[in-house]
Protein backbone atom coordinates (compact mmCIF):
# COMPACT_ATOMS: atom_id res chain seq x y z
CA UNK A 1 0.00 0.00 0.00
CA UNK A 2 1.03 3.96 -0.67
CA UNK A 3 0.09 6.13 1.65
CA UNK A 4 0.21 9.68 0.51
CA UNK A 5 -0.96 13.24 2.08
CA UNK A 6 -1.80 16.62 0.48
CA UNK A 7 -3.13 19.84 1.83
CA UNK A 8 -6.50 18.95 -0.05
CA UNK A 9 -8.36 15.75 -1.32
CA UNK A 10 -11.43 16.17 -3.85
CA UNK A 11 -14.35 13.83 -4.45
CA UNK A 12 -17.07 12.12 -4.04
CA UNK A 13 -19.03 15.16 -3.22
CA UNK A 14 -16.16 16.21 -0.47
CA UNK A 15 -12.91 17.95 0.14
CA UNK A 16 -10.43 17.03 2.69
CA UNK A 17 -8.13 19.39 4.63
CA UNK A 18 -5.04 17.95 5.43
CA UNK A 19 -5.33 14.35 4.50
CA UNK A 20 -4.34 11.19 3.49
CA UNK A 21 -5.10 8.85 0.57
CA UNK A 22 -4.66 5.20 0.43
CA UNK A 23 -3.49 3.35 -2.69
CA UNK A 24 -3.28 0.13 -3.53
CA UNK A 25 -2.41 -0.79 -7.39
CA UNK A 26 -4.13 1.97 -8.98
CA UNK A 27 -7.38 1.96 -6.75
CA UNK A 28 -7.61 4.54 -3.49
CA UNK A 29 -8.59 2.34 -1.07
CA UNK A 30 -9.22 4.75 1.88
CA UNK A 31 -8.88 8.29 2.58
CA UNK A 32 -9.37 10.68 5.52
CA UNK A 33 -8.23 13.90 7.09
CA UNK A 34 -5.20 13.16 9.73
CA UNK A 35 -4.38 15.68 12.94
CA UNK A 36 -0.75 14.09 13.79
CA UNK A 37 2.41 13.11 10.96
CA UNK A 38 1.75 9.22 10.22
CA UNK A 39 4.62 6.81 9.65
CA UNK A 40 5.19 6.31 6.02
CA UNK A 41 3.64 8.76 4.68
CA UNK A 42 4.65 10.64 1.21
CA UNK A 43 3.73 14.22 1.59
CA UNK A 44 3.05 15.46 -1.68
CA UNK A 45 1.13 18.78 -0.86
CA UNK A 46 -1.26 20.72 -3.24
CA UNK A 47 -4.24 18.91 -4.04
CA UNK A 48 -5.30 15.45 -4.91
CA UNK A 49 -8.32 14.35 -7.10
CA UNK A 50 -10.41 11.32 -6.89
CA UNK A 51 -11.84 10.25 -9.69
CA UNK A 52 -14.12 6.82 -10.69
CA UNK A 53 -11.90 5.54 -13.77
CA UNK A 54 -14.67 4.19 -17.00
CA UNK A 55 -14.46 0.91 -15.26
CA UNK A 56 -15.56 1.68 -11.93
CA UNK A 57 -12.27 1.77 -10.09
CA UNK A 58 -11.77 4.91 -7.47
CA UNK A 59 -8.45 6.57 -8.56
CA UNK A 60 -5.89 9.17 -7.64
CA UNK A 61 -5.02 12.31 -9.42
CA UNK A 62 -1.66 14.67 -8.68
CA UNK A 63 -1.04 17.31 -11.16
CA UNK A 64 -1.98 15.45 -13.96
CA UNK A 65 -0.43 12.43 -12.70
CA UNK A 66 -2.13 8.73 -11.53
CA UNK A 67 -0.98 8.21 -8.57
CA UNK A 68 -0.37 4.20 -8.00
CA UNK A 69 1.17 1.90 -5.47
CA UNK A 70 3.97 -0.18 -7.90
CA UNK A 71 4.67 -2.86 -5.79
CA UNK A 72 1.03 -3.82 -6.13
CA UNK A 73 -0.08 -2.00 -9.72
CA UNK A 74 -1.74 -4.74 -11.43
Amino acid sequence: MRRVGAHDVVGDGRRLHQAVVEIEGQQVVNCYEFRDELPMTEWLGGTIRLVVSADGMRQAWWNGHLLVDLENDI
